[in-house]
């Protein structure tokens, strides 16, 4: 009787370590898409409903939480620029990955905190995984003559940064705003009258303007 008692608890230790594991991933991926990257172990063992001595006891540092789930946005990303480099017309591919980005950071904010982050880790990945494809696809579309010439690849984090501000910030007044000024961006860059699309997204009213920068005060 002692052994069989002494065998389950083991199994059901690990089975409960397996849990909170699970626990504390999930919770702090909602935190980091809601919030961004600044979360701390109190923010996901109140998040997991654990405590935080069992934050300490799965992971080291804030790094080694989060490590993995900033990686896994870096292969949406990644998977994003490959898509949209397949794309034939060189203006529409450049039109796709701003966009797409866009739309990825609108979801998620910590997407747009990874892609703009000064810790060494996430720039190495950006510098040596995204940087080459997002090169090609703005190249390409300055090749073709369409496009602004000045036009640089070091102008796209800056959109993104742009429109991952607007977007946080009038998300619960208009979800779909982030997106007049990412066409109106776009429409910026490209030369010919017939590559602009325009935007059928409509300004903010004076109601919605009201919210939006009260909200920011």
């Amino acid at each position: 009787m002692t052994g069989t008692m002494t065998t389950r608890r083991p199994h059901r230790e690990r089975k409960d370590v397996v849990r909170n594991r699970a626990l504390l991933l999930a919770a702090a991926d909602r935190l980091i898409s809601e919030r961004g990257l600044d979360v701390s172990f109190h923010d996901v063992a109140h998040q997991a409903g654990v405590g935080i001595g069992t934050v300490y006891r799965h992971f080291a540092d804030k790094e080694a939480l989060l490590g993995a789930l900033v990686e896994q946005r870096f292969e949406a990303v990644l998977a994003v620029l490959v898509e949209a480099e397949q794309i034939e017309d060189p203006v529409d591919a450049l039109r796709g990955t701003i966009l797409r980005i866009c739309e990825l950071q609108f979801r998620d904010r910590a997407i747009r905190e990874a892609i703009v982050s000064d810790a060494g880790r996430h720039r190495a990945i950006v510098r040596e995984q995204l940087l080459p494809i997002l090169t090609r696809i703005v190249d390409r579309a300055r090749s073709s003559g369409r496009i602004r010439g000045d036009f640089s690849v070091t102008d796209l984090p800056m959109i993104f940064m742009l429109t991952g501000t607007i977007s946080h910030h009038t998300a619960a007044v208009r979800p779909d705003l982030w997106r007049r000024y990412v066409d109106t961006t776009i429409d910026g860059i490209v030369l010919a009258p017939a590559d602009r699309t325009g935007t059928e997204v409509p300004p903010p009213t004076e109601a919605e303007l009201d919210e939006i920068t009260s909200a920011t005060r």
